[in-house]
């Protein structure tokens, strides 16, 4: 799965998990997600949890629109940056950007074949039903055991998606209390290597805005 982004990764993990994508807080954790991701891409910058736009336009079609909402946002408002907390509540409190971004990646993820999208009929017409491709998943699961349980040289795409499923409870259900151990101790590891400033960063973000994201989902409901 190298051609897939770690939001992608993250996200079929969720709806393994969750069975939905369309929810305040996991989209909230999604764009949480997209901005880790566009700062390993040096498509943006974060120091104390305010973000700062590099002139390097994302590349995969849902970063790009989120990249130009934050961008358009920023003109608004005639600042150079700002703070993760902001952007997620302009975007959260908007149904039709999130809507917008979320479908984007969703429909990236139908092209790359991690999803398909099925409609049945309902009493109020039809409704659609997102269904993972498990052989995708079960890939992917073999992937991350591999990379942090059998002593691998770390990616940093990897030690990325880890510290989100870590930090926002998705891998409990499928790896064990040893396994999450030896995880969080494999991340602890890289400190020393050329990725740890980036790591230190998005460890940061996800810890800081997690307690946010459902304070914010809360308002929304």
């Amino acid at each position: 799965m190298n051609n897939t982004s770690i939001t992608e990764k993250y996200a079929l993990c969720m709806l393994k998990e969750k069975k939905k994508l369309y929810d305040d807080i996991l989209i909230s954790y999604l764009f949480i997600s997209m901005i880790v991701e566009m700062m390993l891409d040096d498509n943006l910058e974060i120091e104390n949890n305010k973000v700062k736009l590099n002139n390097k336009v994302p590349v995969t079609k849902y970063n790009k629109i989120f990249y130009e909402m934050i961008k358009k946002l920023l003109e608004d408002l005639k600042k150079e940056e700002i703070s993760i907390q902001r952007i997620l509540n302009h975007i959260s409190y908007s149904l039709k950007k999130r809507t917008e971004v979320i479908d984007s990646l969703k429909e990236e993820m139908v092209e790359h074949n991690l999803l398909s999208i099925e409609h049945k009929k309902w009493l109020l017409g039809d409704k659609e039903q997102i269904v993972i491709n498990e052989e995708k998943f079960h890939s992917l699961f073999q992937e991350l055991r591999e990379e942090f349980l059998e002593n691998r040289s770390l990616q940093e795409d990897y030690i990325l998606l880890g510290a989100l499923l870590n930090s926002t409870r998705f891998l409990k259900k499928f790896f064990t209390k040893y396994d999450r151990e030896i995880l969080n101790q494999r991340i602890k590891e890289i400190k020393d290597s050329p990725i740890a400033d980036k790591v230190k960063v998005a460890e940061q973000v996800i810890s800081d805005t997690i307690m946010m994201v459902v304070v914010v989902a809360s308002t929304l409901n």
